[in-house]
């Protein structure tokens, strides 16, 4: 980099404030960290991270102690550190702050400076003298020198010779051992900062009055030291004077006073000019990234980003006959010619000349002897020797219109066509017109390798022709048809490249195959384009109408932003030179680009995997995570964010194995990953086409809990013989509520209908609980004997009552560490009921007879298909019974609302019966699920299994049909029809129930057309209910 190519005029700049999401518009330090991110310290608002997409601030409620940030560093395990002044040095990890103060050893929480040092510790520059920081603690201070304080260190610096020295407030700059820079006794007032440069030379920023921009320099070699003088005067007095010096790694130093002045070892260079409203006065320091890019904090102006070396511009005041560039062109020496809207030019040297007359060149062509044609507004050719051209007529009226198109053919001939529709060539310097060509508004020309001509028009359907057997024809190249505008015509790789308003054409002349690339499906960041070259490594470039530069390397079109405005973006010229250099002509003027050679960073942003994290080093989430989503960034303030391109993939999933295709999108979703190990990986190109290192994140997607014990459970009720995995939302949740309720202690209540599974439910959760080793004991309430309900449950002693001849332990003891299933219990006498609660509020019993209580670890689940709080209300149900036994409820499901579940179930009982019988699994006819869907369901799941097992005996050749389904829809003889009985759920009360299965069946209660049957009712247990609701079979008249 030549020091004449920093200038603010000729690079590419950009100024971020607190309406960017800067945190302050004061900027005391600037570093970048080994990820990538820029981080900006301000006197007023905190600290910025920047990773060329967005700022994130960080402030008081982030953890930082104090919104005046002088200082960054960054210390050996990758921590930022941060010094306040006032709270001391706060250290980031990428989660939160750990805050050090002075009761760790610093001597002042007023940070003025931080120094990483080669061997990992952190020089501290306090307001009151010097720390060394080391893994979180203080190891060495120093407050005085010479027994006199310190006060504060702005800066410290060791000189060739080895002498550190402190830029200090009341001692000017001193070393260690107590001696001064001066001049005589005249000590540097308020140093600032300190730099060595490549020479071993010690330069001293520091603060005075005055117009000159001062600066002083350390010869350690001979212990002088000199104001030196670094350029012009200033308008105004600087009150600050020279505030920041630093040596960057070519040994330049750059000075900040009024703006920013460069030493390259032998002279100053400004580094400013003019930034629209930029107060370059208020300059604080510069800082230079990895890329080489200039970072310029202000004092109240914000942040000011400079690329000086990928992007210099040439206007009128570099000898450019107008801004705006037409044509570009390389002749045999070397020199690059200039047409412009005012003029020819070239450069030679590094210098700009125009020449010619002041017109416009509308057409330019380099013929292969590397002479250069152009052509005008006013129907000419030139043929350019020197400085002085050659002049051929081509228009019949010289006012008639402009050269649109220049080319060469095969045989050496130029030939060019005029706006009006004039073609023909120039040979012997004289143009003969080529007849038979009738069509205006001309734009380009073009010979292929294979001798064809092509034209192409502009504002006419279609729009690119090409000449065969002395004839134009329109071309048939599919999908260019209706383009009414083609800019450009270029060959490259024995493919013609069509350049046109809605995007680019490549065709393929061998096959005549054609591609065609847009903004919507390849990501150009324009369809207008308007200027086509290659360089030296086959990359095809782009000029676009508004959007920049494109590059294309055949896989991905990267795009180049120019400029801020659409003038510097719109590029009607490109060129790459015989050393590779790249020239882009611009509406607003010529532009010089050097690709970078620095590859992008890349960082993982943060993901969300049911919950947000940032940055993770790793990702593990259960299985029931629905989407992981991944936003990746990657870092080069030189390309910009919207100008990376992101290239991915997942493996350990196979369709997702491969590297995805470069688009500009910077996040990524994976949905429903099953349980396993992946490895996600990430790339990023910049606007060069240089590729980042691979970044890897390791996503573990582990068994849910909660789908784990749901399965556990599923394969208990499938071991059971009962259950298939149920699709129904309601049993689903229950099943949940299940699993949750096993892992306890607590008392259950279990409430559904006759045959939903209450009592496997119940078997279930002890399963499925820490209590599956021990027993499991169920009592059906309703079924016990009357008068001995205590001594079944409790147990009784000895000659308790008359036939106790010997003692007997009851439910709940034998029950002892286990489980205790109180089935019915809705049907347990009042007595009894108050027993219970005793037991459970004490986990003790007393025996019938007995005087002692029993200690009892049980855990009890009841069960009842009764309204318990109707039965409160009409005083057969304790009210604090029910709310103790109801700490827990399950509400299973009836059949009719599981609908979705019948065929599964369905299919399941037919397997299961045909197994028991040993014949081969029946299927269901078409119509069968529809039929067994259409019923209500009195007896639930217990009735559909006795439905499908009768039906298995009854069908014939392997297939159960509607009629094998003893259901009244089937449409029997009455006398065989056993017609539905609602369920209780559904408005009848337990009694109504019985009293309709009862009449349903004739009042027959035993065998499979019994209600006992019907309902999914033990016999001996509906007679018990039918004396208990006083049902009598009606005496026939």
């Amino acid at each position: 980099m030549n020091m004449s190519d920093l200038s603010f005029e000729h690079v590419l700049s950009s100024q971020y404030t607190v309406f960017d999401g800067l945190a302050g518009m004061h900027v005391e330090d600037i570093y970048q960290d080994r990820q990538g991110f820029l981080w900006i310290a301000t006197a007023d608002g905190g600290v910025s991270r920047f990773d060329s997409a967005r700022f994130d601030t960080f402030g008081l409620k982030d953890g930082l102690p104090n919104l005046t940030v002088m200082a960054i560093a960054e210390d050996a395990d990758g921590r930022l550190l941060f010094g306040t002044f006032g709270g001391g040095i706060a250290a980031y990890d990428g989660r939160g702050f750990q805050v050090y103060t002075t009761e760790h050893g610093l001597p002042s929480n007023e940070i003025l400076g931080l120094q990483a040092q080669p061997d990992g510790s952190i020089v501290v520059l306090t307001s009151t003298g010097v720390a060394w920081f080391v893994e979180g603690r203080c190891v060495r201070s120093i407050t005085d020198v010479g027994g006199q304080p310190l006060e504060r260190v702005y800066d410290m610096a060791t000189d060739a010779a080895g002498t550190t020295w402190l830029a200090t407030l009341g001692q000017g700059v001193i070393s260690l051992d107590g001696q001064r820079i001066g001049i005589g006794d005249q000590i540097i007032q308020w140093p600032w900062k300190l730099a060595q440069d490549s020479s071993g030379h010690l330069w001293i920023a520091f603060r005075y009055t005055g117009t000159e921009a001062l600066i002083g320099c350390y010869n350690p070699s001979d212990e002088q030291f000199a104001f030196i003088s670094v350029g012009h005067g200033a308008d105004r007095a600087a009150q600050n004077g020279t505030r920041h010096v630093r040596a960057d790694k070519r040994g330049w130093l750059w000075l900040t006073h009024r703006g920013v002045m460069v030493h390259d070892g032998q002279e100053w260079y400004p580094f400013s000019a003019s930034l629209p409203d930029i107060d370059f006065s208020d300059t604080r320091l510069t800082y230079e990234d990895r890329e080489g890019n200039i970072w310029i904090g202000l004092w109240g102006g914000g942040l000011i980003f400079c690329d000086p070396t990928s992007i210099r511009r040439y206007a009128e005041v570099d000898g450019l006959p107008d801004r705006e560039i037409r044509l570009l062109g390389e002749d045999h020496e070397g020199r690059m010619w200039i047409g412009t809207m005012g003029g020819m030019a070239y450069m030679e040297d590094g210098q700009i000349l125009p020449v010619g007359p002041r017109e416009i060149v509308s057409a330019m062509v380099v013929d292969g002897q590397g002479q250069v044609w152009s052509g005008g507004d006013a129907g000419k050719v030139f043929r350019w020797e020197g400085q002085t051209p050659q002049m051929i007529a081509v228009a019949e009226d010289p006012h008639s219109g402009e050269i649109s198109g220049l080319c060469e053919d095969g045989q050496g001939r130029i030939w060019a066509t005029e706006l009006m529709g004039r073609l023909g060539w120039i040979e012997e310097n004289r143009f003969t017109p080529l007849t038979g060509w009738m069509f205006e508004e001309c734009r380009a020309l073009l010979q292929d390798q294979n001798g064809v001509f092509w034209v192409s028009s502009y504002g006419m359907i279609p729009a690119l022709y090409y000449y065969e057997d002395g004839q134009f024809r329109p071309a048939e190249v599919a999908e260019t048809e209706t383009i009414a505008y083609v800019n450009v015509l270029w060959e490259h790789a024995n493919t013609l490249w069509i350049g046109t308003a809605k995007g680019l054409f490549a065709l393929d002349l061998a096959s005549r195959k054609v591609r065609h690339f847009t903004a919507e499906q390849f990501g150009l960041s324009a369809n207008g384009i308007l200027a086509l070259t290659a360089d030296l490594q086959g990359n095809i470039w782009m000029g676009t109408s508004g959007g920049g530069v494109l590059r294309y390397d055949g896989q991905t079109f990267q795009s180049i932003r120019l400029g801020p405005s659409a003038l510097e973006n719109k590029v009607e010229a490109v060129l790459c030179d015989c050393r590779g250099r790249l020239w882009f002509g611009t509406r607003a003027g010529l532009v010089a680009y050097q690709p970078g050679h620095t590859p992008p960073l890349l960082v993982i942003r943060e993901v969300m995997a049911g919950t947000l994290l940032a940055a993770p080093e790793a990702v593990s989430c259960p299985e029931s995570t629905p989407e992981i989503r991944i936003r990746f960034q990657g870092i080069s303030f030189r390309t910009g964010a919207g100008q990376m391109r992101y290239s991915h993939r997942l493996l350990g999933h196979d369709p997702a194995e491969s590297w995805s295709a470069f688009t500009a999108a910077n996040t990524v979703a994976y949905n429903a990953l099953p349980v396993g190990e992946y490895c996600f990986e990430v790339r990023t190109m910049d606007r060069d086409g240089l590729l980042s290192e691979v970044v890897s994140l390791e996503i573990q997607i582990l068994p849910d809990a909660k789908t784990e014990r749901i399965h556990a459970l599923e394969s208990v009720l499938r071991a059971s013989d009962h259950v298939v995995h149920s699709q129904s939302w309601a049993m689903r949740q229950v099943m949940e509520q299940t699993v949750r309720v096993a892992e306890t202690a607590m008392t259950v209540l279990v409430l559904g209908e006759t045959g939903t599974g209450k009592g496997l439910l119940a078997q279930t959760i002890h399963e499925t609980s820490t209590r599956r080793k021990r027993p499991f004991i169920q009592v059906n309430c309703g079924a016990l004997p009357t008068g001995l309900v205590e001594s079944e449950l409790f147990g009784h002693e000895k000659g308790a009552f008359t036939g106790a001849a010997s003692r007997q332990l009851g439910r709940f003891e034998l029950a002892d560490g286990g489980t205790l299933f109180l089935d019915e219990i809705g049907d347990l006498p009042l007595e009894s009921q108050r027993v219970l609660l005793h037991i459970l509020e004490e986990n003790a019993l007393t025996r019938v007879g007995g005087k002692q209580p029993v200690k009892v670890d049980v855990r009890v689940i009841a069960a009842t298909n009764r309204d318990l709080r109707r039965a409160i209300q009409e005083g057969a149900f304790r009210e604090d019974l029910f709310y103790r036994l109801s700490v827990f409820t399950l509400e299973l499901p009836p059949l009719r609302q599981r609908q979705e579940d019948i065929p599964a179930l369905a299919a399941h009982f037919a397997e299961r019966y045909a197994q028991h019988l040993r014949r081969p699994v029946p299927t269901l006819d078409e119509g069968v699920v529809a039929h067994l869907q259409g019923y209500a369901w009195p007896g639930n799941v217990r009735e559909l299994e006795h439905l499908i097992n009768r039906a298995v005996l009854l069908c014939e050749d392997g297939v159960i049909r509607v009629g094998d389904l003893l259901l009244p829809s089937v449409g029997r003889q009455a006398g065989d029809a056993v017609p539905p009985v609602p369920a209780a759920g559904e408005g009848l009360d337990e009694k109504q129930q019985l009293v309709e299965a009862l009449q349903a069946t004739n009042w027959m209660i035993y065998g499979e057309r019994g209600a006992a049957h019907l309902l999914g009712m033990n016999p001996e247990k509906l007679r018990y209910r039918m004396r208990k609701y006083g049902l009598r079979r009606p005496k026939t008249s």
